[in-house]
């Protein structure tokens, strides 16, 4: 192999973690285990292929979906999780909280911060995009699917949408803190701890 082909091969790789950074916290590692199954390590027929294909599509739309969520910490400490709306956070949790800027089951503060934008689906496109490059580049779908792909194919097909995602970032609003992303240190207070569902997080606090 030339040395103009391995550093390709190896500037796709550092590209392909990349692309994982951004997807919800399991996703591809989930497919990766899922993949080797379905594909049958590769060596698969019609119905291998077909549900292959119905996975690669459910998680497609989780990772599209985790793009319209974030969270909310109340004052109490606890974290709600929530789906993005025109109208604000909605959580049918909020609905008789008593919290501040709750009208129904929508949380309407945040200056906004809730609302859907734009930009939810432009990372959602995103998100899917980093999913697909991902997931059909992974060994045992290539095999599967088109084994006898050009190398130059899968060594830039990476870098073209790396390229996208960096030169979309710089003019993106700050990421949410949905479904599947970390929510930052700072969001939670020191003296208390939660744990979250999927809709929402209850949290204990304990005084000594």
């Amino acid at each position: 192999m030339s040395r103009t082909a391995e550093n390709s091969q190896g500037k796709s790789t550092d590209i392909l973690t990349q692309l994982s950074n951004i997807l919800p916290t399991g996703t591809f590692m989930l497919f990766q285990a899922l993949a080797t199954l379905s594909t049958n390590d590769g060596h698969c027929g019609h119905t291998d292929k077909v549900v292959t294909g119905v996975i690669i599509g459910i998680l497609s739309v989780i990772c599209a979906f985790s793009c319209f969520t974030d969270s909310y910490k109340a004052p109490t400490g606890v974290v709600y999780y929530g789906v993005v709306t025109t109208q604000g956070l909605w959580n049918p949790f909020f609905v008789g909280s008593g919290l501040p800027d709750v009208t129904g089951p929508f949380y309407t503060g945040g200056n906004g911060k809730y609302n859907l934008r734009f930009y939810d689906f432009v990372n959602a496109s995103l998100s899917v995009m980093a999913f697909l490059v991902l997931s059909l580049l992974t060994a045992p779908v290539k095999t599967c699917y088109y084994p006898h792909i050009r190398s130059a194919v899968v060594n830039s097909l990476p870098l073209l949408v790396g390229a996208i995602i960096m030169i979309v970032s710089p003019y993106a609003p700050p990421a949410r803190n949905g479904f599947g992303h970390a929510i930052p240190e700072s969001a939670t207070p020191a003296s208390s701890s939660a744990t979250t569902s999927l809709l929402r997080s209850s949290s204990t606090t304990s005084t000594t």
